[in-house]
Order: structure tokens, then C-alpha cells, then sequence
């Protein structure tokens, strides 16, 4: 496995301290630093780093923390943890080891076991004293944990509501969405011809194939000097210039081949990329899953200026059955966090917090487009083995998901009583108001963009109620604005089903 980030984050937080210890109990307030080695009674853990961390917690192990004060009802606990590893959780209960189950931590790998990085979980809400027990499952080297602190403040959970999709149900790819690269000049010292190919790229029994082929090809394509001839060709698709996103949960259902020379991808670039001045690796790149078949694991990264290979921003997640077995690669981007997943569990995050805000250390607060390869050779994916050959990767589907759980209805101090209806929406959508509310003779106007800011209409409202035709939109979520002159009333997340 590799990893090359090496960036310590610690949060402090002040608060309050009334601590005292017995013998056999440790009663804190409710927004103490709980230290983990001051457990009560444990069994299968052991000390580490001069007795000041917890290390060795395996599938088993749990630890137990007698007479804790929840006070008031706390609504999260951060905890301190170091992980070289993906895989396994902590069941956080109190009053036994089967006792209620208040929340369960998925340590996330912090590239070391002795780099400690903070992490929140939400919990159920608990008042008064009880003992707390942590119950480690699943996995042998579940997390170390230097301290636990109880907080107020609740984590953000996002409400994803898919906005985009392309199920690849078809017979061919979307070309208004993809285009199917035709080049034999590839990078990192692969050795393949990507070509437009039916032999190269299908689309067939609901699943796009990219297909590596040992064959002698010669072309030339669009962004070629001259022709070139290669030993291999492969298929290669991306939305560059046609489709970009820009946040949200995006994420791919695919299986991969397994076989030397093998190296797939799905990862994005940065819209400005051919801006003067900006070029790669400045315009960013996210990495959502590369398949090395040297290495044999799953990665996720970051690409910027600042983080190019030295340092590198990585982490790496181990699949035994990728090639027999679809699996979900996926990613959720935010303003200041990014997280790499497989089938929903998360083994890597980077925040802006940590790398740094300018544009040469976090380039993703701007659309990227989507990529989807299958690369032969390469320093990832090794020396081919003609006997293996042709081998597939296969996507299921690619989607898109846009949080809508914050600026769902996002209303100005006029709170103008606008009425949107019906949403979500199939053909039409309604927008209404009082006719008591117009003021100053200014006309409302509606705006639609999607959720990358591309404005897909602009209407005036004629009457009080307005209908809008929505038969033309792909099903997904748009964004409605309701302006009156140059001041915005209302934002509006409508739903097209």
C-alpha cells in the first residue's frame, strides 16, 4: 500500500475541565478531553507512545470509560485517531457491551498509525451518567485513539438527490455528453493507441466496455502531428467541453480487468485546463479510483501544483475481487473537503484546511469534467502479458448526486410567499404568488440553471401564476431563481422526475 501524505491535523477545543479518578471509576463533564488511556477496564488493547495513545484495537478489543457525564445531551464526539489501513469501525454504546448503541466511528486512514487526525461522529442523544464502552468489529488494526471530546455542534449530514446519471443503457455512448478520444500520444509511459473503435468502446447489455486489445495499430488523431504506431489500443471517454460538475457525490459502479498492463481509471480535471497560463497540474486533478495492477489496489487522489508527486496527496484501498464483482468508486466533494469511498466506505479525505486554500494547493472550487480509461502499461500498470488480452473495464453506470439538505429554499428578508408546485415534477412546474405582493412595477423573472451554474432559461412572469414546461430538461435537479430587477428573492431546488 502507499500513502504520501504525511500532514498532521490537531484541534484543540477549550472547554470546560472537571475531571476526577478513582480507582476503579472516571466520572468527566460532558465536553471534556477524555484521554483513551484512561479507560476504566479494556480487553485486548495495549499502550503505546509512552502509555499516551491506544494501540492494537482488533475485531474484539473493546475499552470502557465508567461514570461518564453526558450532562445535557451532547450532539457529537470528536475523536483523535491514527490509521494505516482501511476497514472496520467502533460501535460507541453505553451501559454494557450490548447496551444502546449511540453511533458507530469508520476510522478513516490518516497514512500513518502514528499521525493522529481528528475526526466527528454524530451520537444519539444521551443525558446523564452511564458507562460508555467502544467496541471494535470487523477487522484486525481497527485505529489507534490518543482522546475522545464530546461536542455541541452536529456534523452536517448531506440529503443527496441524484442529479445527472448516464445508466449506459443505450447501444452507443452519448455523444452529447461524452466524447470517445482518438490519440496515440499517451502520457506516463503508456503504451496504447486510444481509438473511436467499436472494438475499443461498446456499449452493450446495459454496461460501457473499454477494451485493451494486443494488436499493431496505426492512426492519427486530431491532436497529432503525425501517425503513430503502437503495439495496443484501448478505449478512452470524457465530457470535456460538454459536461462539467462542480461538487456533490460522484461515483461509478464498474469491474475491472485483472491482468499485467492493466491500469483503469476514472478520475476529472479542471474546466480551465487550456486557460493561458493554467495548464496541468494547475488546473487540479481528482483521481476518484485507479486500479494499479503492480501495486493490486484501489487508489484516490489530488492533484495541484502544490501536491504533484512530491509531495503526493494519496491513499490506497485493497479489492480481492474487482475483477469478478461490480463495485461502487466514489468520491464526495464539498467547498473544503474531499473523500474517496468503495462501496460506500471511506478510506481517504484531504480538507482544505490542511493543504492550504490558494489556487496551487486546492484548484477544486471550479467545474471538472469527467474521464473514463482503460490504460496499457505505464508505471501503474506494468509490462502487458499478450495471453491475458483483450481485457475490459466495465462501467455500469455514472452518477452524480447534489446535496440539497441547505439552500433548498433559500428566501431573502422580503420573505415574498412564492409557491412552487408540484416538486418534484415530471412535464410542468407552477410558480405562484399573491397579486397583492407586486411592488414598484418591477416584473419577476424566472431563472433555471443547473447545479453548476449554466443558465437553461429565462422567463418573465406575465400573470400570477406561471407554468414552466420542464419536457426538454433530463431528469436530475435544477436550481430556480426569482429575481425582481437586480434583487434576488428566492433560490429554489426543483426536482425533475
Amino acid at each position: 500500500m502507499i500513502n504520501k501524505v504525511a500532514i498532521k491535523n490537531e484541534v484543540t477545543l477549550i472547554l470546560l475541565i472537571c475531571t476526577f479518578l478513582t480507582l476503579n471509576s472516571f466520572r468527566v463533564c460532558a465536553y471534556t478531553k477524555i484521554e483513551a488511556e484512561s479507560y476504566s477496564t479494556m480487553s485486548g488493547v495495549q499502550l503505546e507512545n509512552g502509555n499516551t495513545t491506544v494501540g492494537w484495537i482488533d475485531a474484539g478489543d473493546w475499552l470502557a470509560y465508567s461514570q461518564v457525564d453526558f450532562g445535557n445531551g451532547p450532539a457529537s464526539i470528536f475523536f483523535s485517531i491514527a490509521k494505516n489501513s482501511v476497514g472496520g469501525s467502533i460501535e460507541i454504546r453505553i451501559d454494557g457491551l450490548s447496551g444502546t448503541l449511540i453511533g458507530i466511528l469508520f476510522p478513516i486512514s490518516t497514512g500513518s498509525w502514528t499521525i493522529f487526525q481528528t475526526q466527528q461522529i454524530n451520537i444519539d442523544k444521551v443525558t446523564g451518567i452511564h458507562s460508555l464502552y467502544f467496541v471494535a468489529k470487523d477487522i484486525t488494526g481497527v485505529c489507534n485513539i490518543d482522546y475522545f471530546q464530546f461536542s455541541d455542534t452536529k456534523i452536517h449530514i448531506p440529503n443527496w438527490v441524484l442529479s445527472w446519471s448516464d445508466e449506459f443503457n443505450g447501444t452507443t455512448v452519448d455523444e452529447s455528453v461524452w466524447s470517445k478520444v482518438w490519440h496515440g500520444n499517451p502520457d506516463n509511459g503508456e503504451i496504447q493507441f486510444y481509438t473511436p473503435r467499436t472494438e475499443n468502446i461498446v456499449v452493450s447489455d446495459g454496461t460501457l466496455k473499454l477494451i485493451a486489445r494486443a494488436e499493431t495499430y496505426t492512426g492519427q488523431g486530431p491532436w497529432m502531428s503525425q501517425p503513430v504506431t503502437r503495439n495496443y489500443t484501448s478505449g478512452k471517454i470524457e465530457s470535456q467541453g460538454k459536461k462539467t460538475f462542480k461538487y456533490g457525490r460522484i461515483e461509478a459502479r464498474m469491474k475491472l480487468p485483472r491482468g499485467n498492463g492493466s491500469w483503469p481509471a476514472f478520475w476529472m480535471l479542471g474546466e480551465n485546463l487550456f486557460d493561458t497560463g493554467i495548464g496541468w497540474p494547475l488546473c487540479g486533478e481528482i483521481d476518484i479510483m485507479e486500479h494499479s495492477q503492480v501495486l493490486d489496489n484501489i487508489s484516490g487522489t489530488v492533484h495541484s501544483q502544490a501536491y504533484n508527486n512530491i509531495p503526493q496527496v494519496t491513499s490506497s484501498y485493497i479489492i480481492n475481487n474487482y475483477d469478478t464483482s461490480f463495485h461502487v468508486y466514489g468520491m464526495t466533494w464539498s467547498t473544503d473537503q474531499i473523500s474517496f469511498y468503495v462501496d460506500d466506505n471511506t478510506y481517504f479525505s484531504v480538507t482544505k484546511a490542511v493543504l492550504g486554500n490558494s489556487q496551487v494547493q486546492w484548484p477544486f472550487d471550479q467545474p471538472f469534467w469527467l474521464i473514463l480509461n482503460q490504460a496499457v502499461g505505464g508505471a501503474w500498470g506494468g509490462t502487458p502479458d499478450n495471453s491475458v488480452y483483450p481485457l475490459t473495464t466495465e462501467i455500469d453506470w455514472v452518477r452524480v448526486y447534489q446535496d440539497i439538505s441547505t439552500g433548498i429554499d433559500n428566501t431573502t428578508s422580503q420573505n415574498i410567499s412564492f409557491k412552487v408546485f408540484p416538486n418534484p415534477a415530471t412535464d410542468f412546474i407552477t410558480v405562484d404568488y399573491p397579486e397583492n405582493e407586486t411592488s414598484n412595477n418591477l416584473k419577476y423573472e424566472l431563472i433555471i440553471t443547473d447545479l453548476v451554474g449554466k443558465r437553461l432559461n429565462k422567463m418573465e412572469m406575465v400573470s400570477f401564476t406561471t407554468n414552466i414546461n420542464l419536457k426538454s430538461y433530463s431528469k436530475g435537479t435544477y436550481l430556480l431563481s426569482i429575481q425582481q430587477g437586480s434583487k434576488l428573492l428566492k433560490n429554489k431546488i426543483i426536482i425533475k422526475i
